[in-house]
């Protein structure tokens, strides 16, 4: 029985491992952030951010879904899969001292590595704050993100 169940762990634990469903990272850019990506089968991504906003101390955070626009497999099969996906979501952080919420948007193009569980890509998110009167420094975050997928 213990055979059989250890056969069992070690089947679920290589299907998770290969279909590298999640993705754990970093992105830089106006700011240093986490980044954590939920893969699914359309090809959509779910991206959730916390970190520094132009590294003085303003903190926020942000989830965005991310419609896969494009994919060109083919264009470099050696190398990966490149990408374009465009999405929209939520954003919340502490802009100089104050408590604020917000609309972000995503533009990301990038490539999926075939030989190794890694993305890497250039994006912009453009962000409108609702809360407080600092809208204007969310349309400035450009960044570049590497995630490794598992």
């Amino acid at each position: 029985m213990k055979k059989l169940i250890l056969s069992a762990f070690l089947c679920i634990l290589a299907t998770a491992t290969f279909a590298q469903n999640n993705g754990l990272g970093i992105r830089a850019g106006s700011g240093a952030e986490l980044q954590y990506e939920r893969y699914f089968s359309s090809g959509d991504v779910l991206k959730v951010n916390a970190g520094l906003f132009d590294f003085d101390g303003n903190f926020f955070g942000t989830a965005i879904y991310d419609w896969e626009c494009f994919n060109w497999g083919n264009w470099t099969p050696n190398a990966g899969n490149w990408f374009l996906q465009a999405g929209v979501g939520g954003a919340v952080g502490v802009l100089k001292d104050n408590l604020n919420i917000g609309v972000a948007g995503n533009a990301a193009f990038g490539i999926h590595f075939s030989g190794a569980p890694i993305t890497l890509a250039i994006d912009y998110r453009p962000t409108i704050f609702l809360l407080d009167d600092c809208w204007g420094d969310g349309f400035a975050s450009f960044g570049l993100s590497c995630t490794f997928r598992f």
